[in-house]
C-alpha cells in the first residue's frame, strides 16, 4: 500500500491503474480476500462505504468457534471446516485469539442429554480435529455447580467443558487488512461502489466508486469485480438490475451487555433456551459480561439494525431461566449491539435453521458476490 497524502491522490492513483481484482466490502470477509489475493501476486484494491468491519465483522459474539450446534443440522462439512479453522486462526494472531473454556450445562428437558452431549462433543471435537490435551470433559452435578454456582441448581443434572476461542472481530479484520497491505494490496474506505461498469460485451471491468467525503466519484478498472459487502450483498447485486436466482435473508442477532458484578458467571457458559431451539451465550469479559444472542428474521435499515423490546425480553428470559438468582431486570443493561447474518434464503425455514454455509453467485457479467458463511471460516471463504 502507498501512503497517499491525500484521498484524492489514492483516487487518482486507483483511476491510473488497472487491477486483477477489486473487492467491495471491508469486513472480515472481503478483509480476508484482500489478503489471499495479494498474496497470490494479484494486484488488488478493497473499497469499504464506512469504517472497516463496520457491519457485521464489528457486531458477533466474539468468539472463533466451530458452531456445536449446526451438528443438530447434520452439517457435518461445516462444523469440520471451521471447527478446524478455529485453530489455525488462533495460530495465526495469538495475540488477537484466545483460548477460552466454555461449560455447558446439561439440564432437565434440554435438547443435550447426559449420554448424547459426550457423543456429541467427541464428534465435534472429532471432526475439528482437537488435539487430545484440548479435549472436552465431562463433570456431574456437582461439579458443574462448582464449576458456575450461579446456574439453576434445581435443572441441572450435569455438563461439560470445552474450548473455543475468543477474539475482538474488529481488531481481527483491521489486523488482516494491515497484513494485506504489508504485501502491497491497497484499501480505502468511505467509498462507496454507486455503479459496475460493463464493457461492450457485458462484461464488469470494474465500479464505479463514490468518495464520501468529497463527494466525487471515481472510475476503478479491475479484470474481476468480487462482491462481499455482507448484508449488502444484495444491493450491490442490484446495481446491475433485479437480484435473481438466490438471494440474502438477514436475520438479526442482539446481545445484552451487563456489569461484571451483576452478572458475575466465572467462564463462558453455552446453553439451550427453554423452549426454543436456540442457544445463548454468557461471556464474562473485563468488566462486563456479555449475553447473546437472538435470531429473527430482518427487514429494516441494513446499517442500523436496533436492538427491540421483544429482543431484549426474549434474552432476559434466558437468563432468568438459567441464572435465577441473578434476578436480572432491564434496568441492570448497561449497553446492548444488533448484527446482521447475511445467510441464504431457503423457503420455509426458521432463521435458527438457516444454513450458516457460504456460497458464491457468478452473474451473466462476470460480478463474483459471496455471503453466508461464518467469522471463523473467512480464510476459506477468501480461498
Amino acid at each position: 500500500m502507498i501512503p497517499y497524502r491525500l484521498r484524492s491522490d489514492a483516487f487518482r492513483r486507483y483511476g491510473e491503474t488497472h487491477f486483477d481484482c477489486l473487492v467491495i466490502g471491508g469486513g472480515i470477509t472481503g478483509a480476508g480476500i484482500l489478503l489471499d489475493a495479494t498474496s497470490r501476486g494479484l494486484r488488488t484494491l478493497l473499497i469499504e462505504q464506512q469504517d472497516y468491519a463496520w457491519g457485521t465483522s464489528s457486531r458477533s459474539t466474539k468468539l472463533i468457534h466451530g458452531g456445536l450446534r449446526y451438528l443438530k443440522q447434520l452439517e457435518l462439512n461445516l462444523v469440520r471446516e471451521v471447527g478446524r479453522e478455529r485453530a489455525i486462526v488462533h495460530r495465526n494472531a495469538p495475540h488477537l485469539v484466545h483460548p477460552e473454556e466454555l461449560l455447558l450445562p446439561i439440564v432437565e428437558d434440554g435438547s443435550l442429554g447426559k449420554y448424547s452431549t459426550p457423543v456429541g462433543l467427541w464428534l465435534y471435537e472429532k471432526l475439528a480435529g482437537v488435539p487430545a490435551p484440548e479435549r472436552f470433559r465431562t463433570l456431574d452435578r456437582e461439579e458443574t455447580l462448582d464449576a458456575e454456582p450461579l446456574l439453576n441448581e434445581h435443572i441441572v443434572r450435569g455438563g461439560a467443558v470445552y474450548r473455543e476461542y475468543r477474539t475482538d472481530d474488529a481488531r481481527l479484520t483491521t489486523s488482516i487488512l494491515k497484513a494485506a497491505a504489508r504485501q502491497g494490496s491497497d484499501a480505502i474506505n468511505y467509498a462507496r461502489a454507486t455503479a459496475i461498469l460493463h464493457d461492450e460485451t457485458g462484461q464488469a471491468t470494474g465500479v464505479e466508486v463514490e468518495d464520501r467525503l468529497s463527494g466525487k466519484k471515481h472510475r476503478i478498472m479491475a479484470r474481476c469485480t468480487v462482491n462481499a459487502a455482507g448484508p449488502w450483498c444484495d444491493e450491490v447485486r442490484a446495481l446491475e438490475g433485479p437480484v435473481e436466482g438466490k438471494r440474502l435473508q438477514r436475520t438479526k442477532g442482539v446481545h445484552v451487555v451487563f456489569a461484571r458484578e451483576r452478572f458475575p458467571v466465572n467462564r463462558a457458559v453455552y446453553f439451550d433456551v427453554a423452549g426454543d431451539e436456540r442457544m445463548v451465550f454468557a461471556v464474562p469479559r473485563g468488566r462486563c459480561t456479555y449475553f447473546g444472542t437472538t435470531d429473527t428474521v430482518y427487514e429494516g435499515d441494513t446499517g442500523y439494525p436496533q436492538t427491540k423490546t421483544e429482543d431484549v425480553e426474549y434474552l432476559l428470559a434466558a437468563a432468568r431461566h438459567m441464572f435465577p438468582d441473578l434476578k436480572l431486570e432491564k434496568d441492570d443493561i448497561e449497553s446492548s449491539w444488533a448484527g446482521l447474518r447475511p445467510l441464504i434464503y431457503e423457503p420455509g425455514k426458521d432463521p435458527s435453521e438457516l444454513s450458516r454455509k457460504d456460497e458464491i453467485f457468478q452473474a451473466p457479467s462476470g460480478l463474483l458476490s459471496i455471503a453466508g458463511g461464518k467469522l471463523t471460516g473467512y480464510r476459506k471463504m477468501a480461498e
